[in-house]
């Protein structure tokens, strides 16, 4: 049908021929203007000792059981890359090579070697080396992938070669494609005011009060030593300054999607800012909400307000804790006020967090007289009561 705007699309035959040289010939006809044509010829040797396909580079890759697609092959859809040519959106290179049992002879054990040649003054230098072990057979597909989201803008080769358990080489392949990546080249100069106007970066889009309202979001990501630094930036008055701060955090989490994951974190914040609003407080920069950006939500929370002489308190639990190495992580709020929302958090088992061996003492202080044991001052439980449940849920929820 007719375009308003110009649309790529993707045709794939399959000719099963037998050894020998052909020439190919493709042509295309636009039925809406005939005399719209386009042909594209080569020349095609199939070599009956062939040992390794050409790389095929692909847009997308993904898990299939159905094998009518067109594009289905070894229980996935391969989706060819129309150009080789990877935008700024491109975060992982996924390309199909096969290797053939003329060169890998069927048990042997093999070692694929996958990297990229960055091409500059017509020299190729080797960079992200990866490897494989296969063992041969009459057919070895090969999927493969490479983060590219750290890959400055440039021309490239990637390159396959196949070598035998004594590193001897067998086949190679080559392919050149180019790379897009405005962002990261901007990240590896001297950003200054004048990059800025000149290019167009989200956070030029973002005016004063939504560029510290942003700044200001960030603290629970900082790390140790960070958060002055950021402080003293959103006290000032320097908006370049606040920019580039923005800008460069953001670079170092997505080099070449800095925009969609800054966007992608402010959704976050903006829920837990309505979610955790407290008095004159935005939500994220309550005990609760900093918790939440800091580490994610939790797998489980339970919130408790008719516990006696207890005020309104909830427990978080975290199965897994990968920013200290740790499982089954607890954090205990409390709202001591009463006043809405005005959690605070008392206790918890994560590294570096608060660590209070007296939480439940402080929780219950309103019954001062039911502390376990005899000596007020090192004690560390409460006795038990009806419907006093916090030391339950904190150890077994």
């Amino acid at each position: 049908p007719l375009a308003v705007e110009r649309l790529d699309f993707v045709d794939m035959k399959r000719f099963g021929l037998k050894a020998g040289a052909y020439d190919l010939e493709v042509e295309i006809t636009d039925k809406n203007k005939a005399e719209n044509t386009a042909t594209y010829s080569t020349k095609i040797t199939i070599d009956p000792t062939l040992e390794q396909s050409d790389i095929q580079l692909l847009a997308n890759a993904e898990r299939t059981t159905d094998n009518t697609h067109p594009f289905a092959k070894h229980g996935f859809v391969l989706e060819p890359l129309p150009y080789n040519f990877y935008q700024k959106e491109a975060e992982r290179m996924w390309f199909y090579n096969e290797l053939y049992s003329d060169a890998t002879q069927k048990g042997q054990a093999l070692v694929i070697n996958y990297f990229l040649e960055r091409i500059e003054n017509n020299t190729a230098k080797t960079i992200q080396l990866k490897s494989k072990r296969k063992k041969g057979g009459e057919l070895v597909p090969l999927l493969l992938g490479m983060d590219i989201r750290k890959l400055p803008s440039g021309n490239y080769n990637l390159v396959v070669e196949v070598r035998d358990s004594l590193e001897q080489l067998q086949s190679k392949k080559t392919i050149f494609f180019q790379r897009s990546n405005p962002y990261l080249n901007i990240e590896d100069e001297p950003v200054t005011d004048a990059i800025l106007e000149e290019q167009e970066i989200f956070v030029n889009e973002l005016s004063a009060g939504q560029l510290d309202y942003s700044l200001r979001a960030l603290m629970p990501k900082m790390p140790l030593g960070e958060s002055d630094r950021l402080n003293t930036i959103i006290e000032a008055k320097d908006t370049s300054a606040k920019r580039l701060f923005l800008l460069n955090y953001w670079l170092e989490e997505n080099p070449n999607l800095p925009e969609k994951a800054f966007y992608a974190y402010m959704g976050v914040v903006r829920a837990v800012d309505n979610t955790f609003k407290s008095g004159f407080r935005n939500g994220f920069e309550t005990d609760r909400g900093n918790i939440y950006l800091k580490y994610g939500r939790p797998d489980d929370m339970v919130n408790v307000v008719d516990d006696p002489s207890a005020p309104p308190y909830e427990i978080w639990s975290y199965n897994d804790f990968p920013s200290t190495n740790q499982t089954n992580v607890r954090f205990l709020f409390y709202n001591p006020t009463l006043a809405g929302g005005d959690y605070v958090l008392l206790h918890s088992t994560a590294r570096g967090e608060i660590n209070n061996p007296r939480w439940e003492i402080e929780l219950y202080k309103d019954a001062p007289n039911e502390i376990q044991g005899n000596d007020p001052f090192s004690a560390t439980q409460m006795g038990d009561n009806v419907g006093r449940r916090a030391r339950e849920y904190f150890t077994d929820f």
